[in-house]
Parts: C-alpha cells; structure tokens; sequence
C-alpha cells in the first residue's frame, strides 16, 4: 500500500543537483511512496543565514512552508539536511508554544493560512527506516553495489536527530545496498558549510581539502551524502582547488542517487552522467558502461 507524502525539494537540488530530484521521481514508485508537490513552497528558509539575520522571518516562511503541507493533510517529506533543521526546529517551537503558534498563525492569517501541528516533518532517511522499511528496500534491489568503495559524508546536522538515529539510519541503508564504505577519520568534519557563505576559500582550505584529502588516500570510489549543502561545497572545491594544480576525482552521490542505481535504473535515467565531477570510472566499475 503507498504512502503519501507532502515533497520539500527546498533550494539546492532542484537549483543545483537536480539528478537527486529525478532518482527520487524514479524510486518513489517502486517503494509505493505518492510524492505530493508542495505548489508555492519556498526556501525552508536556511537556519544559517535567515535565522541568525532574523529569527521571526525564519519563523514566519517556515510556519508558511509547514501549512501548505498541513493543507494537503500530509507528512513532509525532507530531502536536504538543512530543510529538514529548519522544519523540524520551528514545528517543534511551535507545538510547544501556543502563545507562539497563536502569534505566528496571525500572520500567516493574510495569506490565507493556519498551522494546528497536525503534520510531522520526515527526513528522507526516516522515510526509507521507519516508513518503507529496509526489508521492502531490499526485496527491490536489482544492481549489486558490493563492489563500490565509498566515503560517507553525513553533514552536521544528522548528529542533530534523536539520539543521532539519522547517522544510523544512514549506515543502516548502506549496509542494505551492500556497499563497503570506507573509514577516512574525517567522517565528523564538517565540509565547510557554512564557512562556504563567508568565505568557499577559506572553507576550501580549513576543511574541505583536508577532508578530500583523507577520502583520496583512502582510495574511495566515491563519497555519498543526503546533504545537498556538504554536495555543493566538497563538489565546488574540488573544481577550484584544479586552479592551484590539485586534482581529485572523487565522485559525488547523493543516497538518493545509489539507491535508485542499486533498484536497477540506468545512469542515463537519474542525470547520473551528467555530474561536474566525471562518474564514468565509477559507472564502469558497477557494470553499466560508460557515459
């Protein structure tokens, strides 16, 4: 039986990474998730910038974001780990706070609408754990992955879950695709997110490099994450760091990106040859030819 679920996109996939958008189209089929586009949603709006610059705005456009889905009587379903904070965090201060629901409520009034907390917010990987469960996942793979070496890049804000149940639902995930994911001793690094927002040198140069540094003599095929942001910055650095003659080729996967690989999906069919970071070694050695 399908489950359905309000979609939060957010800013950076659909922007920047939009081959995690279309694995996601794809897989959410075979998993018998309905996925519900959230017409008029905005930024979530992101915690490190929005919230530090003005806590109530942060409030106010994330109270907004969360009625649209309560308007469709569904969950949210969260792909990105930023969006995911920002939902979470101000459904919680709201709940929790009927003074404060009461105060934003009435500006959410002009435009028609309301928040009563009667929707939860769902990482990705809660959906996929808890929802869907590990055995129906695995009962769908069709591509072996045992081959692949990757590194996980978890980001910051997973440890931010109950009990750091995300961390673990990740590896939990993993381990049911098969992969062998290697241990670099950066894993709890942060990427350079947001250090990026202020500065991508001084993020490049005071985590990220350090950080790829490790993977490359770790000898991954890959690194895999379920944060857009940690993609966008490991993936920039990587780009730009060839300026000062230093060259990696580790490619970038989102979760989304290999479970839909490990389902049996062509590269062709989720962008997964279309990445800035070349993917062809990788796509070779999983037995789907070449770009």
């Amino acid at each position: 039986m399908s489950k359905s679920y309000a979609l939060f996109l957010g800013c950076y996939i659909p922007a920047l990474q939009p081959f995690a958008e279309a694995s996601l189209r794809q897989i959410a089929p075979r998993l018998n998730m309905k996925l519900i586009d959230m017409k008029g949603a905005t930024c979530c709006p992101v915690p490190e910038i929005v919230r530090l610059a003005d806590h109530n705005a942060w409030l106010y456009v994330s109270a907004r974001n969360l009625a649209l889905a309560e308007s469709l009587g569904k969950d949210i379903m969260v792909v990105c780990n930023g969006c995911w904070e920002t939902l979470y965090d101000s459904r919680e201060a709201l709940i929790n706070n009927p003074p404060l629901m009461a105060e934003v409520n009435s500006k959410l009034l002009p435009l028609g609408k309301e928040f009563e907390g009667k929707i939860k917010v769902k990482h990705f990987l809660e959906v996929i754990v808890e929802d869907i469960g590990l055995k129906s996942l695995k009962t769908e793979l069709k591509q072996p992955l045992s081959k692949l070496k990757v590194a996980v890049q978890y980001g910051c804000k997973l440890y931010k879950s109950l009990d750091e149940k995300f961390v673990s639902y990740f590896d939990d995930i993993i381990q049911t695709l098969g992969v062998k994911t290697v241990k670099y001793g950066a894993e709890k690094l942060c990427c350079g997110f947001p250090l990026s927002l202020y500065s991508l040198d001084k993020a490049m140069e005071e985590r990220s490099k350090y950080k790829l540094d490790k993977m490359q003599t770790a000898k991954v095929d890959c690194m895999v994450t379920t944060c857009p942001g940690c993609y966008d910055v490991l993936e920039k650095a990587q780009l730009l760091l060839r300026r000062q003659g230093i060259r990696y080729e580790i490619p970038m996967l989102n979760l989304i990106e290999l479970i839909a690989i490990s389902l049996g999906f062509q590269p062709q069919e989720i962008g997964l040859d279309q990445h800035r970071i070349k993917t062809d070694a990788l796509i070779t050695k999983i037995g789907r030819g070449g770009n």
